[in-house]
C-alpha cells in the first residue's frame, strides 16, 4: 500500500503534475523503485563531496561535448570541373586530373584536421584523468599528513605536486617510447604534386586560379625565371613561401594549407655554363628538393608601417648652403618579423611549356626509319606539329576517350624529363604529369563567346561605358580565331587581335553603334559606325555575315521540287 509522503518525479512526466508516492516496506516493487533513490540521496546529504569524475565513461554529456565527425565532403571533382567549365574552354582531360588532385589535397587537409581534433580531445582527457588522480592523492596525503604551517581553512595547492618533480634527476627512460598496440594510429596520406605540360596560352594557370577561388585557399604564383641558388644575385626559393604568406594575410595555419604554382618551370633545366656552376638551373632544383618534400622554412618579413609613419625627407637643392642646412634624420629601420612555415601540406604545382620535349618523346616511341619495313618520316613529323603516332600508344592514359585529342606530350616519362635537363630527385617528387593539348580554331572561337568572362563580353561592357553598342559578325569572330591560331600564342593571341581591330573605334568613341565585320579583321575595310537610327542596318549586316553552321543536304531534284511546291 502506497502512502503520499515523498514526491518522486518521473523522467517521462516532468512536464505533468507530480505524483506523491512512498516506499512500502512490504512492497518489493516500491522498494525496487524508491530504494536506490533514497539511498543515494541520504548518502549525498549526510556526507561531503567525495565523488570524482571519470572521463573514460561516456555518459552522454550533451550536444556541446559531442565528438566532431568527419562528414561527407561538400563537393566532388565533378563539381569543381563544372565550375571550371564556365570559365575555361576545352582541356577536359586536364581539368579532370587537376580537379581530382586539388580535391584529394582538400580532403587530406580535412582528414588531418579531424585527427588533430581527436588527438587534442585525448590529451585533454588524459590531463583531466591525471588531475583527478593527483587530487585524490593530495586528499589522502592531507588526511594522513596534515599541514601545520598553513592558516586555518586554507587548502594546500596542488601545484606543489608538479613543482616537486622539477628537482628530481631526469632519467633517460623517456628517450625510448614503447609501441602501444592498443592505440590505433591513423594512416598518413602524403600529398601528390602536379606537373602541367603544355604550350603557352592553353589555360594552365587560369584553371588553377579558378579552382583557388572556388576553394578559397591561399594561392600564389611564382616565376621561376628570377630564382637562383642561395648566395647569388636573385631570389631564393623561399620567396614563393613568402608570397603565399602575404596572400594568406600572414596567417601561418592558412599558409601551410595553400597552393604554390611555380610557373615557367622548364626554365630551370640544366644548362651548360662556362664557369661550371649552374646557379639558375640545377642549383635551384637542388634547393627545391626539401621545400617540395616538406621542411620548416623561416621567412623574414619587413614591417614598413613604422617607416610609413615617419615624416618625409626633404632635400635642399640650394648650392653652397649645405653647411647651414640642418641634417635630416634617417628613417627608422623597419621591423623584421620571422615566421616559421611547415611546407609538408603545401601543394606544389609546376607549369611549363617544355619546348622541344615532344621531339624527345617521338624519337623514343616512334618506329625506326631504317631497314626493311621502316616508315619514312620527314622533318615536319619529328617536329611534333604533325605527329603520326598510333592511337594504341595512348590507351593506358587516364581519362582516355576516342574523341580526345592527344599529343606526344601525353607520353612524357621521367626519363624524358631527365633528358630535358632535370635531376631525378626532383622528378621523383612530381607524382602527376598532365599534358594540355594546343587550342584548335574551334576552341578559340568558343573562347571568344562562351565563357563568363569572354573577350566579346568584356569589350561589349567596355564600349557600354562610352556609351556605345559594339557588335561582331560571326564571320568576323571566325576570322579572329583563325588569325590567333596562326600566331601560335594560344588564347593570348585573341587579346592581341581584339586590341588591333578595336584601336580606331576606341579612339573615335562615342558612337551609338559600332559593327566589326570580316573585312575589318582582314584589313580590307574600316569599322562601320551608325547613329541612333541605324539599328535596322546593323541587324541587316549581322544577318548577311551570319554563318549557317548546320550541314546543308545536297541540291537534288527531289528537294528542289519540294521547295518549288512549298513556294506556291
Amino acid at each position: 500500500m502506497l502512502r503520499p509522503t515523498q514526491t518522486i518525479y518521473s523522467a517521462a512526466l516532468r512536464s505533468q503534475r507530480p505524483r506523491r508516492l512512498s516506499a512500502n516496506p512490504g512492497c518489493t516493487r516500491c522498494l525496487s523503485v524508491s530504494g536506490p533513490v533514497l539511498g543515494s540521496r541520504q548518502a549525498d546529504m549526510n556526507s561531503g563531496f567525495t565523488g570524482t569524475y571519470d572521463p573514460s565513461e561516456d555518459s552522454g554529456r550533451g550536444p556541446m561535448f559531442n565528438k566532431r565527425r568527419f562528414g561527407v565532403p561538400q563537393f566532388y571533382p565533378r563539381d569543381l570541373k563544372r565550375r571550371v567549365d564556365s570559365y575555361v574552354v576545352g582541356q577536359d582531360r586536364a581539368k579532370k586530373t587537376i580537379c581530382s588532385t586539388i580535391f584529394n589535397h582538400y580532403q587530406n587537409l580535412r582528414r588531418r584536421h579531424q585527427h588533430e581534433h581527436e588527438e587534442q580531445n585525448l590529451r585533454e582527457k588524459s590531463m583531466r584523468q591525471r588531475f583527478a588522480r593527483d587530487r585524490e592523492l593530495h586528499q589522502k596525503r592531507r588526511e594522513t599528513h596534515p599541514v601545520d604551517d598553513e592558516f586555518p581553512g586554507h587548502t594546500e595547492s596542488v601545484r606543489e605536486l608538479y613543482e616537486s618533480d622539477r628537482y628530481e634527476t631526469p632519467s633517460l627512460d623517456h628517450l625510448y617510447i614503447p609501441e602501444d598496440h592498443g592505440i590505433h594510429e591513423p594512416v598518413k596520406i602524403d600529398k601528390s604534386n602536379l606537373l602541367l605540360i603544355g604550350p603557352t596560352g592553353v589555360g594552365k594557370t587560369y584553371i588553377l586560379e579558378t579552382l583557388s577561388k572556388k576553394l578559397q585557399v591561399p594561392f600564389s604564383i611564382c616565376d621561376c625565371n628570377s630564382l637562383t641558388q642561395a648566395g647569388y644575385i636573385g631570389q631564393d626559393v623561399e620567396t614563393c613561401i613568402e608570397r603565399l604568406l602575404i596572400e594568406a594575410n600572414y596567417d601561418i595555419k592558412a599558409t601551410e594549407q595553400g597552393i604554390i604554382v611555380l610557373d615557367e618551370f622548364d626554365k630551370l633545366a640544366r644548362r651548360e655554363t662556362s664557369n661550371g656552376r649552374d646557379v639558375g638551373g640545377e642549383g635551384v632544383q637542388q634547393a627545391l628538393l626539401k621545400l617540395v618534400e616538406g621542411a620548416k622554412v623561416t621567412v623574414n618579413v619587413k614591417d614598413n608601417r613604422s617607416s610609413r609613419s615617419a615624416p618625409p625627407i626633404t632635400t635642399n637643392y640650394n648650392g653652397g648652403s649645405s653647411s647651414s642646412s640642418s641634417a635630416q634624420a634617417a628613417p627608422p629601420a623597419a621591423k623584421v618579423d620571422q615566421y616559421t612555415i611547415d611546407t609538408t601540406n603545401i601543394l606544389f604545382v609546376f607549369c611549363g611549356a617544355f619546348v622541344g620535349l615532344d621531339k624527345t618523346v617521338i624519337r623514343r616511341v616512334a618506329k625506326p626509319t631504317m631497314g626493311f619495313g621502316g616508315e619514312v618520316k620527314g622533318r615536319t613529323t619529328l617536329s611534333g606539329e604533325q605527329q603520326s603516332l598510333p592511337p594504341e600508344l595512348y590507351e593506358h592514359l587516364a581519362h582516355h576517350d576516342s574523341a580526345s585529342d592527344f599529343t606526344p606530350m601525353d607520353l612524357a616519362t621521367p626519363a624524358d624529363l631527365q633528358k630535358f635537363g632535370f635531376i631525378p630527385e626532383l622528378i621523383g617528387r612530381l607524382h602527376n604529369i598532365c599534358a594540355l593539348s594546343p587550342l584548335s580554331k574551334e576552341d578559340l572561337y568558343r573562347i571568344l563567346t562562351e565563357p563568363r568572362n569572354s573577350l566579346v563580353a568584356q569589350y561589349t561592357a567596355l564600349f557600354e561605358t562610352y556609351p556605345s553598342r559594339l557588335y561582331f559578325t560571326d564571320k568576323a569572330l571566325y576570322a579572329i580565331a583563325d588569325r590567333a591560331s596562326i600566331s601560335g600564342t594560344g588564347a593570348r593571341g585573341l587579346k592581341m587581335e581584339m586590341e588591333r581591330i578595336l584601336g580606331e573605334p576606341m579612339f573615335d568613341a562615342p558612337t551609338p553603334y559600332v559593327l566589326i565585320t570580316e573585312g575589318c579583321v582582314n584589313g580590307t575595310e574600316k569599322a562601320s559606325y551608325w547613329a541612333k537610327d541605324g539599328r535596322f542596318e546593323v541587324d541587316r549586316r549581322l544577318e548577311e555575315e551570319q554563318l549557317n553552321r548546320t550541314v546543308q543536304p545536297p541540291d537534288t531534284f527531289e528537294r528542289l521540287r519540294e521547295a518549288g511546291q512549298s513556294s506556291g
